[in-house]
């Protein structure tokens, strides 16, 4: 009878357990290979950096310098700006390079060289490998940029000369880079795609576990509502969470887990609504009648008026005494 009354009051309604967030082992991966690529690039600078000043061509010499600093910067803010995503900071590098490249492709391509463009493509594979989900918009700004060359081309740094021995080794130089970075950027896609398969694989044998550990937390958290109704253990004031386990032939741990499953919080608060919800059935069917409040909280299992008055309290929302004269007024009416 007292299970019934307690299902009618409501007293159990289950909660949507908030979803806990889960680490992102594709992103920080993604920052790890972002880093190697900006250590890869800074090198590849360097050597261009080299050789531009060994033939002394300016204003490349300088432009090249102005790349080499920008990244060291791009290295260091990818470390210090640890809360910023990594989509974030790819989209914000690949906007970059794209525009930081543009001069000197017009200095290259005005001097009848199309080497140059094969940035163009790591910028395209690069976008592919970090930020797929945008590589259509990645696909028409770089198409963009690369047909303002042919336009731009005769007006940006229209006096420079290169001599064909510094074409020579730009292009060895390019070519090599471009091969090494297209190399890195194969690795990084194959990688990631089996971190996400190995991922997904893993949540979905969570989800099974969960499952199964979800049935076997209900069936307990039915058994356990059941033996409460029914056996009414909760009026002995010392009950505590081991005996409610070895009635049960449980323990603790599975006790905890299933009560939260259940949604109603932990041992205590469970506790405390079966004994509240004892007390008001008391109190619904006349024991003011008979009894005292004090019999009344003693039956339901508090030791003190004062323990008793803010469980009730918390859970109706009203004073012992307040309830009652509800109740006297509802009975006169």
């Amino acid at each position: 009878m007292l299970v019934t009354y307690i299902a009618k009051s409501g007293l159990f309604m289950k909660n949507n357990q908030p979803e806990t967030d889960t680490y992102n082992a594709i992103n920080l991966f993604m920052r790890k290979m972002a880093f190697t690529f900006l250590i890869l690039v800074l090198i590849i600078f360097t050597g261009f950096s080299v050789l531009f000043t060994i033939y002394d061509v300016n204003p490349i010499k300088s432009l090249v310098y102005l790349y080499t600093m920008l990244h060291i910067i791009w290295l260091v803010g990818l470390l210090y700006y640890k809360n910023l995503s990594i989509e974030t900071l790819i989209v914000m590098y690949l906007s970059f390079i794209l525009v930081a490249i543009h001069p000197l492709t017009c200095i290259f391509w005005s001097a009848g060289n199309a080497i140059a463009f094969f940035w163009y493509l790591l910028i395209l594979i690069g976008a592919i490998v970090f930020n797929m989900r945008h590589i259509k918009i990645w696909i028409f700004l770089t198409a963009t940029v690369v047909i303002s060359v042919f336009f731009f081309s005769s007006f940006i740094f229209p006096d420079v000369e290169l001599t064909p021995e510094i074409m020579y080794w730009s292009n060895v130089m390019t070519v090599i880079s471009t091969v090494l970075l297209a190399s890195f950027f194969s690795v990084i896609y194959v990688k990631k795609i089996d971190l996400e398969e190995s991922m997904l694989a893993k949540k979905l044998q969570t989800n099974v576990e969960d499952a199964e550990n979800l049935e076997k937390d209900t069936a307990l958290y039915n058994n356990i509502i059941k033996y409460l109704g029914e056996n009414k253990p909760f009026r002995n004031p010392d009950f505590n969470a081991h005996a409610l386990a070895k009635a049960l032939n449980s323990n603790v741990n599975y006790i905890s887990r299933a009560i939260s499953a259940g949604g109603d919080g932990d041992f205590r608060t469970l506790i405390n609504s079966f004994r509240i919800s004892y007390a008001k059935f008391m109190l619904d069917n006349g024991a003011m009648e008979k009894y005292t409040i004090d019999y009344i909280y003693t039956e339901a299992g508090y030791k003190y008026r004062s323990t008793f008055n803010a469980a009730f309290k918390l859970i109706t929302g009203m004073t012992p005494s307040d309830y009652i004269s509800q109740q006297n007024a509802n009975n006169n009416s």
